[in-house]
């Protein structure tokens, strides 16, 4: 939310106003000070509005944060269950090898007439 203020500092600080006898202009120096005022209404306004984008901001990065560690934490735990397939997989394979082969006997039995069932 961009905000465009009428005064900065500087034409704050250089105003002049007509002078009258005595004084100023009453009225110019109301004028000056209703725009001064409607500067800090859109500035108390702007600074409410980023007050609640960085409350919802801060909300939602606390639950993100929440998440994350929890997949981290997630991701640790089967990491560390994984890890013991990695060292096992020559064992694997042997088991794949064994099951391949006891197919292959049971279909020679079968060829023979022998149900490898009731064995």
């Amino acid at each position: 939310m961009k905000i465009e203020l009428t005064l900065d500092a500087n034409t704050i600080y250089n105003k002049e106003f007509s002078g009258t006898n005595p004084g100023y202009d009453a009225l110019q120096v109301d004028a000056f000070l209703d725009t001064i005022i409607e500067d800090y209404e859109k500035m108390k306004n702007y600074i409410i509005e980023s007050e609640k984008t960085i409350d919802e901001l801060t909300k939602k990065n606390t639950y993100l944060s929440q998440e994350l560690d929890e997949v981290q934490t997630e991701n640790a735990t089967l990491k560390q269950k994984l890890s013991g397939i990695e060292a096992n997989s020559d064992t694997s394979l042997n088991n794949l090898e064994l099951l391949k082969r006891i197919s292959s006997l049971e279909k020679a039995l079968k060829k023979v007439g022998i149900n490898p069932n009731n064995i």
